[in-house]
């Protein structure tokens, strides 16, 4: 069943305004989670991280490695902890070469998002890592839920 007009509006706000993901990785056969901000692409197909190859949970972004990722909206005040919007998203990392026109296309779409990064773009120790989305889960409230697709991805890109 597709997600309803207000579910892919919560998605599409969700990817664009959130700042920051949790990503769960595998690192040396042991769960890893970071907090990364992130840029979502312009076909909202894949999640562009910046991220230090010193940090640990870098060390679980290989190309084909599989990723969660969580976002929510802010939650303060006396919100209800069971009506917090949040998307969980699943796929798999990619790892373009540095210096190619990809390299250079995903850097773009970050620092449209983050241009005060833009020194730290320039750090030997930093790189993009690409975040393929196959598909997540949705959850708009307490019982309110919808499975994320390709069919949601490019319902996304369309509207």
């Amino acid at each position: 069943m597709p997600m309803t007009p207000a579910q892919v509006e919560t998605m599409r706000e969700l990817l664009r305004a959130s700042r920051v993901l949790s990503l769960a990785l595998i690192v040396e056969e042991a769960p890893v989670n970071g907090l990364l901000p992130f840029a979502v692409t312009p076909d909202f197909r894949a999640l562009v991280v910046h991220a230090s190859r010193l940090a640990r949970h870098t060390k679980g972004l290989h190309d084909g490695a599989p990723f969660d990722a969580l976002l929510h909206e802010p939650v303060v005040g006396e919100i209800d902890a069971l009506q917090v919007k949040r998307v969980t998203l699943r796929g798999v990392v990619r790892v373009p070469d540095h210096g190619t026109p990809a390299y250079e296309a995903l850097r773009a779409v970050y620092l449209m998002k983050f241009p005060e990064a833009e020194p730290i773009t320039a750090l030997g120790d930093f790189a993009f890592y690409v975040l393929l989305i196959e598909g997540g889960r949705l959850v708009t409230g307490f019982g309110a839920a919808a499975n994320v697709t390709q069919e949601t991805l490019e319902t996304l890109q369309a509207t």
